[in-house]
C-alpha cells in the first residue's frame, strides 16, 4: 500500500534546484498560502539539521529529531536520532486534513522558531498585588517531514528506524570537536500521498514539565505550537561532522549529487 501511494505521489520528473533547509521551508510557505499552485511532489531535498544538546530543555530540542549526550564520568558520547509520529492525539488537523486514510506519518522538524515569556500569576493580599512566575509559556512554528513508516514497508531508507541510537567511548576534547557543527542530513523527495491540502499545517497544545539545567525547581512548559509538514520519501540519511566528515549512513545518496 505504502509503495503505491508513494509512487502515485511522485512525478515523473521533478523542476528545479536540489531544495536545502531555507529553500523547503519557503517552498512549504508559498504552496500553504496559494494551496492551487503547482504541486511540491517530486521534488528533490537535501536538508542538513543540527544536533542539539539533550539537557538543554527548549521546544526546539524536545522537537528536535537529532540529539546528542556526554557522560563525562563515563568519557561516552551518545548520538540519538529520534522521528516523531503524527497522531490524532498530538495534531489537531489529523481527520480533517486525510490523514486518518493514510499509513502512520512519522515526523522530522527541520526548522522553526520559538517566542518564550514568563507566565504569571496576581495575588491581591492585604490590599497589596504580588505577582509571582509560575512558569514559562512557549509560542513556537515547526517545519517538518511527514514520512511513512508501517508493517515493515517505509519511506526511509534499508535498516534505518525511527528512533537509532549509538554510544561511543571518547575524551571531552574530542567530544568536541565532533559535536560542533555536527549534522543529520536527509535526502529524498517530497511526494503527494492524498492529504488535503499538499503543505498541511494544524496545532499542538499541552504541558511539559522538565528539570531546567542549573535550577533546582521543576519549570512547567506550556506549550502552544504550531506545526506544518509535506509528505516525503527520505533515501539517505546520514550523521556528518562540522568538517562533513561521514560518521554514519543509511542509503544510497542520488547519482548525480557531487
Amino acid at each position: 500500500m505504502i509503495g503505491g501511494l508513494l509512487a502515485a505521489g511522485l512525478l515523473a520528473t521533478s523542476s528545479g534546484d536540489v531544495l536545502d533547509t531555507a529553500k523547503l521551508r519557503d517552498a512549504m510557505e508559498t504552496a500553504r498560502q496559494a494551496p492551487a499552485a503547482e504541486s511540491l511532489a517530486g521534488r528533490r531535498f537535501r536538508i542538513a539539521i543540527p544536533f542539539v544538546d539533550e539537557r538543554k530543555r527548549t521546544m526546539k530540542v524536545l522537537q528536535s529529531p537529532a540529539r546528542w549526550r556526554y557522560d563525562y564520568s563515563r568519557g561516552e558520547l551518545t548520538v540519538m536520532i529520534g522521528l516523531g509520529q503524527i497522531s490524532p492525539e498530538n495534531y489537531s488537523g489529523f481527520n480533517l486534513q486525510g490523514l486518518r486514510t493514510l499509513p502512520p506519518l512519522q515526523t522530522a522538524f527541520f526548522d522553526g522558531h520559538e517566542l518564550r515569556s514568563p507566565t504569571t500569576t496576581v495575588q491581591i493580599m492585604r490590599g497589596v498585588e504580588k505577582r509571582q512566575e509560575i512558569g514559562v509559556q512557549s509560542i513556537t512554528t515547526s517545519y517538518g517531514l511527514a514520512i511513512p513508516f508501517a508493517d515493515g514497508a517505509s519511506a526511509l531508507p534499508p535498516r534505518f528506524q525511527p528512533f537509532m541510537l549509538h554510544k561511543v567511548r571518547m575524551n571531552q576534547q574530542a567530544y568536541h570537536r565532533l559535536t560542533r557543527g555536527m549534522t543529520l542530513v536527509l535526502e529524498g523527495r517530497l511526494t503527494a500521498l492524498g492529504q488535503t491540502p499538499e503543505v498541511f499545517c494544524g496545532d499542538y497544545s499541552g504541558r511539559l514539565s522538565a528539570p531546567e539545567t542549573h535550577i533546582d525547581d521543576t519549570v512547567h512548559l506550556s506549550v502552544q505550537a504550531r506545526q506544518c509538514f509535506v509528505t516525503a520519501r527520505v533515501d539517505t540519511v546520514s550523521v556528518r561532522g562540522g568538517d562533513g566528515v561521514l560518521l554514519a549512513g543509511w542509503g544510497t545518496p542520488a547519482p548525480d549529487r557531487p
